[in-house]
């Protein structure tokens, strides 16, 4: 058995052909599992890992800038790759995705040129590349557009330039404020490291002072000045608010609105450190529960062991100290500001630290246990980690909710006037954003948020919403806004928001002074569809809910149905209602075998329990026609 381990040994001895073969044969196995989750369609999801993916994709196809702190760097770079990839024919959804797979190649390129050279070891080096590649945080920002891909890079190559044996301590420095510099620049958190890096850096550096010191100190000033040119891409920013540019975050034209974004003023309310001894236990477990989901249990506990065992080592002493310095600083971190930002995402470098930590070790021992019993088990944890981590990812990037949205905003009617669609900063305002400037489906909305003079464009247009706004800015905050508020729901999702009633005279009364004026009923695939217009003959006398049931021939229990607590997707109660007020309401009530009738009508709850209904209408499924395109 040695002498066959030893003949492996000397049959993969690493030559540059070699390394770059096998890299490429670990980038292309992990091409082919991330492949099927993919982002493929506009970002949405109210998973924090979605919160800003499909306002990476409308930036960068449009030219435009991200949220604080800007990220100028990923931005300019992708919007030439997306801008190339487009010109080839690659769809606008997908483009921005593999801008970040490009970054996240490249950090395990780095990952593995670093191991190779640590252990000169090509079976180690490719397992832990393969390894890194597969926790579903690193997976995640492998395949949609997001900009912690670069920071892996910048912080991977960081580590690296700080511990490469052999390269002169003059040159390193100066490309590791070149690097650090951009690093920071595109993502504070980068700075991190430097205690890391002065460390692993200052015994050549120490000695480069005391044998040449005027050339040293030379060197650390212009070092300090390189490191401020990973800064200029911020001026892409202003240049293209003053561009005129059709999606801008803030206002960075002006000093203020730049230097607002710069720093990231408005995530200033998360820099709140724990409180209390229990806070620091809490945050402490919290992390530890991230790496325990990102590793799986088999695998953190070898990584923490080797990150433990390292600078024990004689042969990576250093290098051992210098890990945990770059582990504790981000582990710390996320102690003391855990909610800063994603702590899924800064927890990144800590999984890149813990495998290289684990690769190091693993090449020091035996040959047969290395290679054998190294492969066997870095084979279950591959296969463990696919097994956690791919759902999870699917799951984020098949989520329709911003498919959804854009079709719901094809729905908003267009033939009352300007059409303007309020939709609060998020996943769903993202998506509408990417129909409106870049597919063009939506191009005749105007699109606003939340912060917007709601009161002015009233005045301007007809004012529209989605029906899920309401459980963030309920019916209170719309009056808050524009005084009186009146609703309707024109088509299915929306809500049209108005300052004066719609009216309706012939109505026919149901109950409580609510009545019917009309109501049709059409077939879709996913179900029947109902477009009813209720009116009040007088001020409703109470609140009442609706019922709208799918029957069969024998019961009056209903097989499916699409109850509402109040009318407008039980946003708009009825004693809310004037005399004379006309609301228009949307229903879609699933299939289901045996269904034979549809009825629906109001009903409200007795003290003692017990419900009172009065049926409206009933309508036999074999009069509902199918629905013509675009209902």
């Amino acid at each position: 058995m040695a002498g066959y381990a030893r003949c492996l040994v000397s049959a993969l001895k690493p030559t540059f052909l070699k390394a770059a073969l096998t890299l490429s044969v670990v980038c292309a196995l992990l091409l082919l599992i991330y492949a099927p989750t993919m982002l493929r369609q506009v970002g949405g999801g109210e998973n924090p890992y979605m919160d800003d993916v499909g306002e990476a994709q409308v930036t960068l196809n449009v030219w435009g800038t991200l949220h604080h702190s800007g990220y100028p760097l990923w931005t300019i770079s992708g919007n030439v790759f997306v801008s190339a990839l487009r010109a080839l024919g690659v769809p606008p959804e997908f483009a921005p995705t593999l801008h970040s797979t490009l970054w996240q190649l490249v950090a395990l390129g780095v990952f593995f040129a670093l191991l190779l050279h640590l252990t000169d070891d090509l079976v180690v080096a490719a397992l832990s590349t393969f390894l890194l590649g597969l926790p579903r945080t690193i997976w995640f920002h492998a395949v949609v557009p997001e900009v912690y891909s670069l920071s892996l890079v910048f912080q991977v190559s960081l580590i690296a330039l700080a511990v490469w044996r052999g390269v002169p301590i003059y040159r390193r420095v100066m490309l590791l404020a070149l690097i650090g510099g951009m690093g920071v620049a595109h993502h504070r958190l980068v700075a991190l490291l430097a205690p890391a890096l002065l460390y692993a850096v200052l015994p050549e550096a120490w000695q480069a002072l005391r044998s040449q010191p005027r050339r040293a100190s030379l060197t650390a000033l212009a070092a300090l000045a390189t490191s401020v040119v990973g800064f200029l891409p911020y001026v892409y920013l202003p240049l293209r608010a003053q561009g005129g540019a059709v999606w801008v975050y803030g206002d960075p034209s002006t000093w203020h609105g730049f230097w607002h974004e710069f720093i990231g003023a408005e995530a200033g309310f998360l820099f709140t450190p724990p409180r209390t001894l229990t806070d620091i236990f809490e945050n402490a477990s919290k992390t530890v529960t991230i790496l325990w989901q990102e590793l799986s249990p088999i695998l953190l506990v070898p990584c923490a062991a080797a990150l433990i065992a390292l600078p024990f080592i004689r042969r990576y002493g250093r290098l051992g100290m210098t890990l945990w310095l770059a582990f504790g600083a981000h582990f710390v971190w996320l102690i003391a500001l855990h909610r800063v930002v994603m702590p899924e995402a800064v927890s990144m470098v800590i999984v890149a630290v813990l495998l290289l930590a684990l690769g190091a070790a693993w090449a020091t021992l035996e040959h047969g246990m290395r290679y054998i019993g190294g492969a066997l088990l870095a084979t279950l944890n591959a296969l463990i980690l696919i097994a956690l981590s791919a759902p999870f990812v699917t799951a984020l990037t098949s989520d329709p909710v911003g498919v959804r949205a854009i079709e719901a905003a094809k729905r908003v009617p267009r033939d009352q006037g300007a059409p303007i669609l309020m939709l609060p900063w998020g996943p769903r305002h993202t998506a509408v954003a990417f129909s409106v400037y870049v597919t063009g489906e939506n191009a005749d909305l105007r699109l606003v948020k939340h912060t917007a003079d709601l009161a002015a464009l009233s005045k301007a247009g007809t004012l529209y919403t989605l029906r899920d706004t309401f459980y963030r800015f309920p019916l209170d905050w719309w009056r808050a806004q524009l005084g009186t508020v009146h609703l309707s729901a024109p088509s299915l999702d929306v809500v049209q928001i108005a300052t004066s009633p719609q009216r309706a005279d012939q109505i026919e009364e149901i109950v409580a002074g609510v009545g019917l004026v009309s109501v049709t009923v059409c077939e879709r695939a996913e179900g029947y569809r109902l477009d009813v217009r209720w009116a009040a003959v007088r001020p409703p006398e109470r609140d009442l809910s609706v019922f709208v049931h799918l029957l069969g021939d024998e019961s009056a229990v209903p097989l499916t149905q699409a109850d509402s607590s109040a009318p407008v997707y039980g946003w708009y109660p009825t004693r809310l209602w004037q005399a004379g007020e006309s609301v228009r309401d949307q229903y879609l009530l699933p299939k289901a075998e045996r269904g034979t009738r549809l009825a629906f009508g109001l009903y409200w709850q007795q003290e003692d329990g017990s419900f009172e209904s009065f049926t409206a209408r009933e309508i036999a499924l074999s009069e509902i026609e199918p629905c013509s395109s675009g209902e």
